[in-house]
C-alpha cells in the first residue's frame, strides 16, 4: 500500500493578521520606553543651551545699542565743544584740576561758547551710585547716562587727558585727547552678571574724543 503524505492541517482565517496585531513583549516595551526618554531629554537640553545661549545675545546687544545711544551725546558733545575742563565735580559743584597736575578726575565740564562762560555741560560719575551722569546748567536735575559701572581696575570712572600718543598728560595742551574708561558689573536688557565667576570676565568701555572746534 503506497501511503500518501499528509497534507499540512489548514490555518484558520485571520491568523496571520492576528500574529501581527500582538503586543510589544515587556523588553521590547522598556527598550521602546528608554530610547523615548533620551529623546525627550536631548530636545530639553537643546532648547535649555538655545535659551541661555539666546540671553547672552540679547544682553550683548543690548549693553551695545545702551552705549551707543549714550555715549553719541557724550563724543557729540566734546567734538562741539571750544573750552573744557577735567577735575573733580557732582551734580553742585566742579572743580577744575590746576596746570602741572595729572589731568585725570570724576568730571568733565564743557563750553560751547568762549564767552558765555555760564552756559555749560557737566558730566561726572558718580561713583557711589556707580553711575556717569550728565547735568546742564539751570537744570534742576540730571540724567543717567550710565548705570551698573565698577572700578575693579581703579582706573574706571575716570576723565582723563592725553596726548596723541595715548600718554597721560599734566597740563592743559591744545586740543588734547579725552579719554573716557569705564567698567561694568553686568549687562543690561536682559540682565546678565559679569565677573570672573560668571559668563563674561569683564565688560568695558573705552574711548578718546577731542574737540573739532577751530577756536
Amino acid at each position: 500500500m503506497k501511503l500518501l503524505p499528509l497534507s499540512p492541517k489548514p490555518r484558520p482565517a485571520g491568523a496571520l493578521r492576528h500574529r501581527r496585531a500582538q503586543a510589544f513583549t515587556v523588553s521590547e516595551m522598556m527598550v521602546a520606553v528608554f530610547i523615548f526618554a533620551f529623546m525627550v531629554l536631548g530636545i530639553v537640553y537643546a532648547m535649555l543651551a538655545g535659551m541661555r545661549y539666546d540671553q547672552l545675545v540679547l544682553s550683548k546687544l543690548g549693553a551695545s545699542e545702551k552705549s551707543r545711544m549714550s555715549f553719541d551725546l557724550l563724543t557729540g558733545e566734546i567734538r562741539a565743544a571750544k573750552i573744557w575742563h577735567i577735575g573733580t565735580g557732582n551734580s553742585t559743584n566742579f572743580t577744575a584740576i590746576p596746570v602741572a597736575t595729572l589731568q585725570k578726575g570724576n568730571a568733565l565740564q564743557l563750553w560751547s561758547s568762549s564767552t558765555d562762560t555760564n552756559a555749560y555741560v557737566r558730566y561726572f560719575f558718580d561713583t557711589n551710585a556707580c553711575w556717569l551722569c550728565r547735568k546742564t546748567n539751570g537744570a534742576a536735575t540730571y540724567q543717567i547716562l550710565a548705570q551698573n559701572l565698577t572700578n575693579v581696575t581703579g582706573n574706571s570712572m575716570t576723565f582723563a587727558g592725553q596726548d596723541y600718543r595715548g600718554s597721560n598728560i599734566s597740563d592743559w595742551q591744545y586740543k588734547y585727547i579725552i579719554a573716557t574708561t569705564m567698567e561694568f558689573c553686568q549687562y543690561q536688557y536682559p540682565l546678565t552678571m559679569v565677573g570672573p565667576s560668571y559668563y563674561y570676565n569683564y565688560y568695558i568701555i573705552q574711548f578718546r574724543t577731542t574737540s573739532h572746534c577751530p577756536n
